[in-house]
């Protein structure tokens, strides 16, 4: 309900797009062969997409804590990849909502110990200062690939697509 010229959309420091004027949050991110969007009234919000893995190597456990690594060990080796990817979305989605330099407490945060509304504390210490909560979900799977939403507080109502188009030309 707002005249074009009068939304602004720009990036972060991080280099995800971001709506200056008007009351809702938007978040965009590259899924595989498409784009995920997420709009939410009065929120920020941040999205991860994540393709899930063949297998997993030792140095991709590095960025969970110690109950998400036990938690992974525990799964079916079957769906060891699945369990890890979905994790990791949820965790980079809080991340990304944390802004610049929340990824090097990543270890720190821990996504098994959401309550119900999804709620995940981020971390108070380190020099960037990312501390707080962020609420996270689950967004229904993609062929081969897990999404994950963070908001700024418990998500009510929010508008997420998936939108089909292809990989930008390169020459």
């Amino acid at each position: 309900m707002r005249p074009p010229d009068d939304i602004r959309l720009t990036r972060d420091d991080l280099g995800r797009q971001r709506c200056d004027a008007g009351p809702f949050g938007l978040a965009v991110c590259r899924d595989d062969g498409g784009l995920l969007v997420a709009l939410a009234r009065g929120l920020s919000v941040a999205l991860s997409a994540v393709t899930v893995p063949g297998s997993v190597e030792a140095e991709a456990l590095l960025p969970f804590s110690r109950t998400e690594r036990a938690f992974a060990g525990e799964a079916a080796a079957g769906r060891r990849s699945l369990v890890l990817a979905r994790m990791w979305a949820r965790k980079e989605a809080a991340l990304r909502l944390a802004g610049r330099g929340a990824f090097a407490l990543a270890a720190e945060v821990d996504v098994l110990a959401a309550g119900p509304d999804g709620r995940v504390a981020l971390p108070a210490s380190g020099p960037w200062g990312a501390s707080g909560v962020a609420y996270v979900r689950d967004l229904p799977d993609g062929a081969g690939t897990v999404a994950a939403v963070a908001a700024s507080a418990p998500v009510r109502r929010a508008v997420f697509r998936r939108l089909r188009c292809p990989e930008p030309a390169t020459a």
